[in-house]
Order: C-alpha cells, then structure tokens, then sequence
C-alpha cells in the first residue's frame, strides 16, 4: 500500500471516516490553527484537514478584505475556497457584547451551510482553543444545533514562535507558565510576577504596554523579558522590553514573554 493508505490514522481521520459511511452522518466543526503568521508554521494536519473540508470559513473584521488566517492558508492553498465571515474585535464591555452578537451571526450562517455529513473548517490564528474566536462559536453553534460534532487541529502559537527566536529556556522542569492577557492590568499579574519560578506570557497587552512594563520593572523581572510584535509575519519584531521603557502602546497582536528568574 501507499500514499495516505498506509499512513496510521489519526482520531480525526477516523471521525471523517464514519461521516462518509454513516446514512444519517453528523456534520462536523473544524477549529484549524494555522500559527501566527508564517505558512510554514502551518501544520500537515491542518492541510490535510482543509483539503478535506465541504466548507471553509474564514475570520475577518472588515468587509470585503480577507483575514489574516485566511490569507496566511491562501499563500498554501490558492485553489480552496474560503467564506469570510464578519466578527467584531473592539475591545472593552461594548466589544465583548458586539463580539457575542457577531459570533451569532456566524454561528447562524454555519449551521445553515452545514448538510448532513459535511464538515466545515474555522481558521484561526495561533492555536483554536486558546484566546480564539472559535471557542464561542463553537458554544453557539452546538447551541443552535447540537448534532453538530466539534473537533480542533492544534495550531503553533505566537509566544513559541517568539522564544524559538530568541534562544531562551522558557521553562524546565522546577518551573511553570502563566497565559494571561494584558487587555487589563489586574493585580493577577502582580500575583504571578512575585513568583520566581514563574514563565509569564502575556497576549494582546499592546495598548497597555506602559503599564505592564512598569509593574515588570517593579518587581525586579525585566532580565530577559522580550516583546513580540507581528510574531511570523513579514516586518514583524522581536526586542528586548527595555529596549521599549518609554513605549506606553504597541500593537495588538504583542506578545510580551517574562522568563523565570534564575541565578547563578
């Protein structure tokens, strides 16, 4: 045997297996990582999962342009055709409420395209199941439509796109890591910093930066600490925080990562 007859089935594939020989087959929802931004960080998993797929849906916050997750599978997949669906990403408590009112919306229009038997593939940046849009659209449309299996393709995330540029040991074993945003600055943050056994990684911290780096300061954690912004794509950065001491905002997709403190 060969091609994909001898390579070992995964899960998934065993799901989409019985999808095509069942007579009542259950449709299914993908949430596909496709990394931060590089194509190359984009798993075998998920193409070969696209390239499955009746149906492709793509994130994007501005009518008519395609998202960033859509065009880093486009740069791979010329051919696949992509659905844009419209989400709401302003921040703060009217952002949360408009984002749950978008999602609903698509959430609607994914049940209405799903047939018996189909599966439809959600891109998202990064991985789907963490910071990611597909996590409530995924409560919702088991919601409107609880026959509808969920599944997820793992997706290479920013801050390991950041640390693999960097040479840092972001933890051993006698250590642990915190995932946190930084949309607010709460005392959680303070509470993870006075531990020094502590990998702190911090999303979407950007328009807080000023803040942020001066409770690192504070509690002595700058050694080491670096800002990723635009982590794998064309342009994007990687500095050291200090380096950024004056800098109040940065970009929304930042990625601040504060190492554990060892001595010696």
């Amino acid at each position: 045997m060969s091609g994909s007859e001898d390579r070992p089935h995964s899960n998934y594939d065993l799901v989409i297996m019985s999808q095509q020989t069942t007579p009542q087959a259950r449709s299914t929802l993908v949430g596909i990582g496709v990394g931060p931004g590089n194509p190359e960080f984009v798993t075998l998993a998920a193409l070969r999962t696209l390239d499955a797929a009746d149906l492709i849906f793509g994130p994007t916050s501005s009518a008519g342009q395609p998202g960033r997750a859509e065009t880093i599978i486009r740069s791979l997949r010329p051919e696949l055709v992509v659905t844009p669906i419209l989400f709401e990403m302003s921040q703060g408590s009217l952002g949360i409420e408009q984002r749950r009112q978008s999602t609903l919306g698509a959430a609607e229009e994914v049940v209405a395209a799903l047939k018996p038997g189909f599966t439809a593939a959600f891109l998202t940046l990064g991985d789907p199941n963490i910071f990611s849009t597909f996590n409530l659209l995924a409560e919702m449309v088991t919601t409107l439509a609880p026959n509808v299996s969920i599944a997820s393709i793992p997706g290479i995330m920013a801050f390991q796109a950041v640390v693999a540029t960097t040479g840092m040991t972001l933890l051993n074993e006698s250590e642990h890591l915190s995932l946190l945003t930084g949309l607010e600055v709460t005392d959680r943050l303070d509470q993870e910093l006075e531990d020094p056994s502590c990998a702190i990684v911090i999303y979407k911290g950007g328009r807080n930066l000023g803040a942020i780096t001066r409770r690192i300061e504070a509690h002595g954690r700058s050694r080491g600490a670096v800002i990723g912004i635009g982590a794998g794509l064309p342009g994007g950065t990687v500095s050291e925080l200090t380096e950024l001491r004056e800098t109040e905002t940065a970009p929304y997709l930042s990625t601040i990562i504060i190492p554990p403190l060892r001595h010696g």
